[in-house]
């Protein structure tokens, strides 16, 4: 048997899409869909809730919560609602959890939620030990963010930091090797990558702090051709990361 969560419960998940301060008070998170709803660890799992229609075509589903199509629509953060969602706990890093890595990726004010989950995807595939967010990072619990991330928020280690320069001095002494995607670095094929590293990725459109750059042991630049400025911070991260592993 099923039950209906009501107009409370309802409005409570609703916040949960919506609302940073919501996700941080409460340490839950709302994932939809049917892959991302697969993903979650189960132990990580707080409550499911599915549509009438997801039901008639998955009648084993297990699930907490029942409603019509229509208040699944209300409910969902998505416009073609699958009819599955699940709220869960989030995941909790420590600065100590993380020390020990070979490849590490400390992001600077990346706010655009497809760009932040993109990168976290494209550091699961490299292989990547943990991402390192500066606190005005995008949400990582966000919908669009997790939904970017196509699975990868389960698996990869993360933390915010309210200084990346303390950050950094923190990896410098476990030895690692910070570079800083930056305009005015050396070219990427003129440096040999050190075994331990990590990749300094700065703001969409300001780049990294000049503070945040002077932090880096080098400053490496992607080479470009035409009259290209810069690229976007997601593909950045994947050639950064990728570079000297193939």
């Amino acid at each position: 048997m099923y039950d209906h969560p009501g107009i409370r419960k309802i409005r409570e998940v609703r916040s949960l899409c919506d609302r940073a301060s919501v996700r941080h008070k409460t340490g839950l998170f709302v994932t939809e869909g049917e892959r991302l709803c697969s993903e979650v660890p189960s132990e990580d799992i707080k409550e499911i809730y599915i549509s009438e229609s997801y039901r008639a075509k998955h009648p084993d589903t297990k699930a907490d919560y029942l409603l019509t199509d229509a208040e699944f629509a209300k409910l969902s953060d998505t416009k073609h609602p699958q009819g599955i969602l699940i709220t869960a706990r989030q995941k909790t890093y420590r600065m100590e959890d993380i020390l020990g890595g070979n490849l590490y990726l400390l992001l600077e004010t990346i706010q655009d939620p497809g760009n932040l989950g993109t990168i976290i995807r494209t550091a699961e595939a490299a292989g990547v030990s943990a991402v390192i967010m500066s606190a005005d990072c995008a949400d990582i619990y966000s919908p669009k963010v997790t939904r970017a991330t196509m699975g990868a928020v389960f698996r990869v280690p993360f933390i915010y930091t309210d200084d990346i320069t303390s950050t950094v001095d923190a990896l410098k002494k476990d030895g690692v090797t910070i570079y800083a995607g930056h305009l005015d670095g050396r070219l990427m094929g003129e440096v040999r990558p050190a075994e331990r590293r990590a990749f300094l990725i700065g703001n969409e459109g300001a780049g990294l702090s000049e503070k945040t750059a002077a932090s880096a042991d080098e400053k490496i630049r992607i080479p470009m051709k035409g009259k290209a400025e810069s690229l976007n911070a997601a593909v950045s991260a994947a050639l950064l990361i990728y570079w000297g592993t193939i």
